[in-house]
């Protein structure tokens, strides 16, 4: 059966969500519906890149995706359906993708406009509903990319944080988002971050926030004392900050977007 997965950032308090459901039902019911996460801060791009990039190898080949973090509904972007490392994402062209892009430069564009395949009359504020639904459903029944309009040669990128590296160890990384336990995601990872303890021969990496640090790297959260932060690789093999039952955000005085320095010893 078909897969269709839900990255949103429209919380579940209102009906959005199950509106969005609804209109893939109507187009139709053999299709497995998943729920990503409904919870991405209103309107962050970035965090939702990162999200989806995680989540999406984990589903088969030709899963569909839909991403709706849209500040721009309605306005002069294109709803776009992208074909990409065999899987398809649907979503506005507003550099959401940007990391889809990244992990395979084969990937392919296409803007929606055949109106067949969109609800009719789509509302200019719920494109999530009235056209990104109805396209990923009938991706999800075989219908081919090109059938939903002409290719995008140069969609919207956005420009992702990258960790800068000097010649003394220091790392100036950036948080990339906060989860639901109050851990730091950097934008760091554990390949990068190997490599250059073993250039630098400094097996040991710390990072200061503008309420705390931490200094030890662990395996595990329940490695560090209770209440204490330490570092981490976390399963999708990114540097974190955690605390052992407690919130290394709070602790630290650190949020998404805020720069952090680590540095090697």
């Amino acid at each position: 059966m078909p897969i269709i997965t839900l990255t949103t950032d429209f919380g579940t308090a209102d009906h959005y969500v199950s509106s969005v459901k609804a209109a893939i039902l109507s187009v139709t019911s053999h299709v497995q519906i998943v729920d990503v996460t409904h919870e991405v801060p209103a309107h962050d791009l970035i965090s939702a890149g990162f999200i989806v990039k995680d989540a999406y190898r984990a589903f088969p080949p030709r899963t569909v995706h839909i991403v709706v973090v849209d500040p721009g509904v309605g306005m002069a972007r294109k709803p776009i359906v992208v074909a990409s490392d065999n899987h398809y994402f649907v979503g506005p062209d507003n550099g959401v993708f940007s990391q889809v892009y990244d992990l395979d430069p084969t990937f392919k564009v296409h803007e929606i406009t055949a109106t067949h395949y969109m609800r009719e009359n789509p509302s200019p504020t719920f494109h999530g509903r009235d056209i990104f639904a109805p396209s990923a459903a009938q991706l999800a029944r075989g219908i081919e990319l090109e059938n939903f309009g002409d290719q995008v040669t140069d969609p919207v990128k956005i420009e992702i944080p990258r960790p800068k590296v000097t010649a003394e160890g220091q790392i100036r990384a950036t948080v990339i988002r906060v989860d639901r336990f109050g851990n730091l995601v950097t934008n760091v990872t554990q390949s990068a971050l190997a490599n250059l303890m073993q250039k630098l021969s400094k097996p040991n990496v710390r990072g200061a926030g503008k309420a705390a640090s931490a200094s030890e790297l662990h395996a595990t959260y329940g490695e560090a004392p209770e209440g204490g932060a330490c570092l981490l690789y976390n399963s999708a093999g990114y540097l974190e900050i955690a605390a052992n039952k407690a919130r290394a955000s709070e602790a630290l005085g650190l949020k998404a977007g805020d720069p952090l320095e680590l540095e090697l010893y």
